[in-house]
């Protein structure tokens, strides 16, 4: 559409009062801005100074954000914090946080390599050698009578005294129990 139309003062008044519109309403500034430079970019540059300047400010955040590339950061963090929340079932609260005093002394944001880490240093923390039964931390362990050669239970002394040849003896009779019963016709019929 290169014929030029005439346009009568009023025309003129109302389309100049519109275009000043458009150009000071935030929600229609940065549109009308980029028709402006389709038609004349130098007039653009000139009359929307700030646009282009936001524009310019977008540009460059878009290639920060490229660089750290925070699709990336973000999995990270999902990891660390799945790797968190399951030390949670084996660690207490001070605990865990005990685990990140470790992580952030050898500069590691792997949990689980914080956790071995910790259990490393504090072997008592590991939740295996507790007792079963933490509600009763006083409670004593009762050492299992296991029966000697004679047949006849023995105590902790007598089996601390020659523990290899205890095992051994108690897993010999085992795997002939275990031998026995897979002989026996009612152990077949199972």
């Amino acid at each position: 559409m290169n014929a030029k139309v005439q346009l009568s003062p009023q025309q003129q008044a109302d389309l100049a009062s519109l275009a000043y519109e458009l150009g000071h309403n935030p929600k229609t500034r940065r549109g009308l801005a980029k028709l402006v430079h389709e038609i004349n970019p130098a007039r653009a540059a000139q009359s929307f100074k700030d646009v282009v300047q936001e524009e310019k400010f977008s540009q460059l955040e878009r290639k920060i954000d490229d660089k750290l590339d925070l699709s990336g950061a973000q999995a990270a963090k999902k990891k660390q914090d799945e790797q968190k929340a399951a030390l949670a079932g084996r660690y207490d609260e001070k605990q865990i946080g005990e685990i990140e005093g470790v992580m952030t002394r050898y500069g590691i944001s792997d949990w689980n390599a914080g956790a071995v880490l910790y259990g490393h240093e504090n072997p008592d923390s590991d939740p295996t050698v507790r007792p079963p039964r933490p509600d009763r931390p006083g409670a004593t362990w009762e050492f299992p009578t296991v029966p000697g050669k004679d047949g006849k239970p023995m105590g902790f002394k007598e089996f601390a005294a020659d523990a290899k040849a205890q095992s051994l003896e108690t897993a010999y009779r085992m795997i002939d129990e275990f031998k026995n019963k897979s002989m026996s016709p009612a152990f077949r019929g199972r």
